[in-house]
């Protein structure tokens, strides 16, 4: 019976793999090495098991082959520690191995003579080389993200620490949707001197580039829900496709054995900001835009335990994550507009209020003055001017010399908010599953519009909403040493 459930799981985990229809990167990374005894011969048959550290779960169980070489592919990143026994030898532990996303981490033994029942423990070096690929890569690890200072708290910013790197856009604040309330929303790095369009940014393996300009995201995971993220700059491997600069790889954090969790608040406000060069250099002095800047969530993670109904702490484990803002940005444009009884046909100036009429088109001004009577306005001009300069405000900066400028006050709002969970379940050293849905909202309000930027509040006004949703799952079966088989879906869209 066991070995037709086998069979069949087999069965659904191959035909799952053939249905998905999302190809991406990869996420995981692999452990390998050689067994061999002090003199250098090779120790087959060797048994190998490899546990998560942080989960505490033997992950893996493997046996060495008749080379003494052994191989745990499809890791998802993490800390592990790899235990390796064989008959004659003394038990050996490796712990402290960190393994990144892509890596081909090399775990060699060598044991010693005695018995299985003592135990040599190593702790693995913290500087460990990928020999195994050639692959130019960097990767800024989940601490680098959460410590460095980032002015909008967006890890696309951390991509310059990675060598090549350049900005062609030179902002300091990345956002994301359609418009961003400062700084910019388009990806404008350069790796080795490609196009900015070239880059291929993926989360969890899933596509993340919206493909209308290559510019944009579909969504930006928060910085705390973030483990590592990868960025392949030269020698590519046979996964990364598509584009041909970076390979910009985010992995996303899981649970671990014990409840973890923070909350945060990031805030700004105009009050606390020094007003600009320009800005004291007027007569009067014009004071600070108003701001209102707050990034606020947390995470938690953890087992899942439920007292007397669920009660392990090895088997499934949950990592959620919240962020929300809410930025207020204003701006006083300068705007030139009709003063009072310029629409009446009124003006405090002298103007051309006839002109000679050939063939339909004006000629020659015949008569100045300083009025416009109402019996020669055409009434569909007399309607549209009604419609459209009825929007405008008077002039509140008029002058004898500019009697039609008006500072105008623009408030743009850009709200955000994202929200995460991922599942990994662990159902034995044979087979793992795990699942994450991510989604994020963000209405925005641009009180001059979104291209036009009229300086004029209530006259092309717009707003946006570009949402993003990512749907993963992914399971990894591993009937016995020689055979992996690791089958995902994944799916991103804004």
């Amino acid at each position: 019976m066991r070995g037709i459930t086998v069979r069949c799981l087999s069965v659904f985990l191959f035909v799952f793999g053939l249905s998905c229809a999302c190809f991406g990167q990869n996420v995981t990374g692999t452990i390998a090495g050689t067994i061999s005894d002090s003199k250098g011969g090779i120790v087959p048959n060797g048994k190998v098991s490899v546990t998560n550290s942080d989960q505490q779960v033997v992950v893996r169980t493997l046996t060495s082959d008749e080379h003494g070489l052994y191989v745990a592919a499809l890791l998802p990143v993490g800390r592990y520690s790899v235990t390796v026994e064989a008959a004659g030898f003394k038990k050996a532990v490796r712990t402290g191995i960190v393994l990144n996303v892509d890596d081909n981490v090399a775990v060699n033994f060598t044991l010693e003579l005695g018995s299985v029942n003592e135990t040599i423990s190593v702790e693995a070096d913290l500087l460990s080389v990928d020999t195994q690929s050639a692959t130019a890569t960097g990767v800024i690890s989940g601490t680098q993200l959460k410590e460095l200072s980032l002015n909008s708290r967006n890890y696309a910013q951390l991509v310059l620490l990675v060598p090549g790197a350049s900005d062609s856009g030179n902002a300091d604040q990345i956002f994301p949707g359609a418009t961003a309330p400062i700084g910019t929303n388009t990806m404008t790095f350069q790796i080795n001197g490609g196009r900015r369009e070239e880059n291929n940014w993926q989360v969890d393996g899933a596509d993340n580039v919206d493909r209308g300009s290559n510019l944009t995201l579909l969504s930006f995971p928060s910085i705390d829900a973030i483990s590592e993220f990868r960025v392949v700059r030269g020698a590519y491997d046979a996964e990364s496709g598509r584009s041909a600069g970076a390979q910009v790889n985010v992995i996303t954090r899981s649970g671990t054995r014990d409840i973890h969790g923070g909350v945060y608040e990031f805030f700004r406000n105009n009050i606390l900001n020094a007003n600009s060069f320009f800005n004291n250099a007027t007569n009067p002095v014009t004071k600070r835009p108003t701001l209102r800047y707050n990034d606020f969530g947390g995470t938690i993670g953890g087992p899942v335990w439920i007292p007397k109904v669920y009660q392990q702490r090895n088997k499934t484990f949950f990592f959620f994550s919240d962020e929300a803002r809410r930025i207020v940005t204003y701006s006083n444009p300068t705007a030139t507009v009709p003063y009072s009884g310029m629409m009446n046909g009124q003006f405090n100036h002298v103007i051309c209020t006839q002109w000679a009429n050939s063939n339909g088109a004006p000629g020659a001004c015949t008569a100045y003055g300083t009025s416009i009577p109402s019996t020669s306005v055409d009434p569909v001009a007399a309607a549209y001017v009604k419609d459209l300069f009825s929007k405008f405000p008077l002039p509140n900066a008029a002058t004898a010399s500019s009697p039609f400028t008006d500072i105008a006050t623009l408030g743009n709002i850009f709200n955000f908010r994202e929200d995460m969970i991922k599942i990994d379940h662990v159902f034995g050293p044979k087979l793992t599953v795990n699942g994450k849905f991510l989604h994020d909202t963000n209405p925005t309000i641009e009180a001059g519009g979104l291209f036009t930027s009229m300086p004029v509040n209530g006259i092309a006004t717009t707003s946006t909403h570009s949402p993003g949703h990512q749907y993963n799952i992914a399971a990894t079966f591993t009937p016995n040493a020689k055979l992996v088989h690791h089958s995902h879906g994944r799916h991103g869209h804004c």
